[in-house]
């Protein structure tokens, strides 16, 4: 059995029996977007498992290491994450679809669709390996960051472009009326 899944026959249909679970280990194919958990890399979870009646709620904490590229000037970089966790596992199916829960099969609860879902949601919307990243020119795709280049000081917003070429107009003395 894969160290995610849980044997909880002696919880199921238990109420008020608890196991304490202290582990650690690889959770293989950790890949979204912009953050990953290399392959060889441990997470680990300490977590109390406590008999419901019509499941298991698991609480306590997750822990690990994750890659993140910036999502400015796509640097690879590391951030440590430790993360709460309270679900529940619930024994009918139709009650884990219903409470968007998790789903005791057999007498055995796998934590890693659970552990999956909490660590996808702390991976940042727009990852940044520093505040003052200054990101990759839009010309030439130089970083920024690493040297400075020409195109960066020309940069102009299209979208300003029309409203630019009045104030030209009105800066050059013209009298003559803009249409729109």
């Amino acid at each position: 059995m894969h160290w995610l899944q849980i044997d909880v026959s002696n919880l199921a249909g238990k109420p008020g029996s608890t196991r304490k679970l202290t582990s650690s280990g690889p959770v293989e194919g950790f890949r979204s977007g912009l953050g990953w958990i290399e392959d060889g890399d441990s997470v680990h979870i300490d977590l109390l498992l406590r008999s419901a009646g019509d499941g298991v709620e698991a609480t306590g904490e997750a822990w690990g290491r994750l890659h993140l590229s910036c999502s400015r000037c796509l640097v690879e970089y590391e951030q440590d994450f430790r993360l709460s966790l309270d679900e529940k596992f619930y024994v009918e199916s139709d009650l884990a679809e219903e409470n968007e829960g998790y789903e005791v099969r057999d007498q055995v609860i796998d934590l890693e669709p659970m552990l999956r879902d909490v660590i996808v949601l702390d991976i940042p919307i727009r990852p940044v390996h520093a505040e003052d990243c200054r990101g990759l020119c839009p010309e030439c795709g130089a970083d920024l960051n690493v040297s400075d280049c020409s195109h960066a000081e020309q940069a102009v917003d299209v979208r300003w472009a029309p409203l630019q070429s009045l104030m030209a107009l009105q800066s050059g003395g013209d009298e003559e009326e803009v249409e729109n």
